[in-house]
């Protein structure tokens, strides 16, 4: 067994008999590596709120007014004042439903069901038109359905937006990673694109006390939709990306886990 093996092994074990594995700060080799582990960090955090706020507003509308409406056809999500205003729109991103949940996702007053469609403000119009032109997007899908999260591109002063296709599942033991991809979008067409995965690997989330692990060579260090799925899973995730090169990723921080 190679020292690379042997150090996956033992990792292996020490994430499902130990209560933790010591990590620490992360040597900053250089401003690129320490700048990537920033914007993974608060990208991922900033995808987990948005997708947690959806997620709460449509449990609460379906429970009270939207169920069996057929015209919702998705959702946009927009921070403000420190809460997420989730709207469900309908064709045009006509405005339905309104809801606002805090960063925990906890509710802020009640849901709205609008009498008349609201037409979308320039933010919303903006987003939606983003959301479909990346979920029309061909794609090696690895699951039946897909939920969205966009977010204006960092920096962005005009119409530019960053769209994430995440895999939906309906197992509560299943952490969907494989098939995760990015879309970068400006002026209404689609600059970059890129997968997260090669494969639809598929994570077990970890019993008490433990964590998950995978390996990935597609970038040096953990990327935003790592962070994502820790925080989504409620678990630490150990990311491998070279030659005993490992971080550990909790509580939406990124590690590198010391020898």
């Amino acid at each position: 067994m190679n020292r690379r093996m042997m150090m996956l092994a033992l990792l292996a074990w020490a994430c499902t008999a130990a209560p933790a594995v010591s990590a620490a700060s992360p040597p900053v080799d250089d401003a690129a590596t320490a700048q990537a582990l920033a914007q993974a960090e608060t990208r991922g955090r900033e995808m987990f709120e948005h997708d947690l706020a959806a997620e709460r507003a449509t449990d609460a509308l379906l429970k009270k007014r939207m169920r069996g409406d057929s015209r919702v056809r998705g959702w946009i999500t927009e921070p403000k004042d420190n809460r997420y205003e989730v709207s469900m729109i309908g064709e045009g991103a006509v405005v339905l439903y309104r809801a606002t949940t805090d960063a925990r996702g906890i509710l802020a007053g009640a849901t709205e069901a609008l009498a008349v469609p609201a037409a979308p403000t320039a933010y919303q119009a903006g987003a939606a038109a983003a959301r479909t032109l990346a979920m029309q997007s061909r794609i090696d899908a690895c699951a039946k359905r897909y939920n969205s999260v966009v977010l204006p591109a960092p920096g962005a002063t005009t119409d530019a937006w960053t769209v994430y296709l995440l895999p939906a599942t309906t197992d509560p033991a299943a952490v969907p990673l494989g098939g995760s991809y990015r879309f970068d979008i400006a002026e209404g067409r689609i600059t970059s694109q890129r997968a997260f995965t090669r494969s639809c690997i598929q994570l077990k989330r970890a019993p008490r006390n433990a964590a998950m692990i995978v390996t990935h060579m597609l970038d040096p260090t953990p990327t935003e939709v790592h962070v994502f799925w820790s925080l989504w899973a409620r678990s630490p995730l150990y990311v491998t990306t070279g030659e005993d090169v490992i971080w550990k990723i909790e509580d939406g921080r990124i590690h590198r886990v010391q020898d």
